[in-house]
C-alpha cells in the first residue's frame, strides 16, 4: 500500500507492507525492514530495525500524526497518493486560471498596494479594506501577476465585490 508522507516538511511517497510483526518501507529507494510489537497501551511499538531496538509512541495529533521516538515528537501528515494527485490538479487549475480577490465585508478601500503587471507572491497584501473601523489586508491565495486592479482609494465596497484580478503564472 502507498501512502503520501508530509514530516519535518519534507513530502515523499511510502511504499508500506506487513505481515504478521514484520514491516517493510520503501521510501525514496531505500528499503526499511523491521519487526515490531505492539505494547499493551495500543500507542508504543517495539521496533527492532537492524538489530537495534526503538520505542516508538504513535497518537493522533491535529495535523495527522504524532510520532514520538528517543523523546523527540514529529507532527507526520499521512494520505492516500490520490489526495495528493486531486491537490496538485486542484492548485495547477487554479495557477493556470488565476485569482480573484474580494471583499470579505462591506467597507471603503484605504489603499491598494498593487498595479497591473505586478507579479505578486502567494500571500501578499493586495489591497487594504477599512470596516467597522479595522484595516483589513486582503491577500491573494496564490502567486500571479496582476491583471486588474477594479477599484479605487476610498471608493466604498460590497461584500464579495473583486478588487483585484491574478493571472495564474
Amino acid at each position: 500500500m502507498k501512502f503520501w508522507v508530509t514530516l519535518e516538511g519534507r513530502e515523499a511517497e511510502v511504499e508500506f507492507r506487513t505481515a504478521g510483526e514484520h514491516v517493510w518501507l520503501e521510501v525514496e529507494g531505500r528499503r526499511i525492514e523491521a519487526d515490531f510489537h505492539r505494547l499493551p497501551d495500543g500507542e508504543v511499538y517495539s521496533l527492532l530495525v537492524d538489530g537495534r531496538s526503538h520505542e516508538v509512541r504513535v497518537a493522533s495529533g491535529p495535523a495527522g500524526l504524532e510520532v514520538t521516538v528517543a523523546g523527540a515528537t514529529l507532527p507526520v501528515e499521512v494520505r492516500h497518493p490520490l489526495e495528493k494527485l486531486v491537490q496538485s490538479v486542484a492548485r495547477a487549475g487554479v495557477a493556470a486560471t488565476g485569482e480573484t480577490v474580494s471583499a470579505p465585508m462591506p467597507g471603503v478601500v484605504v489603499a491598494i498596494r498593487v498595479k497591473p503587471g505586478d507579479v505578486v507572491a502567494a500571500g501578499q497584501a493586495v489591497v487594504v479594506v477599512e470596516a467597522m473601523k479595522m484595516q483589513n489586508e486582503l491577500a491573494t491565495r496564490h502567486a500571479g501577476v496582476v491583471s486588474d486592479v477594479l477599484v479605487t482609494e476610498r471608493a466604498p465596497v460590497a461584500a464579495g465585490q473583486p478588487l483585484v484580478r491574478l493571472k495564474g503564472v
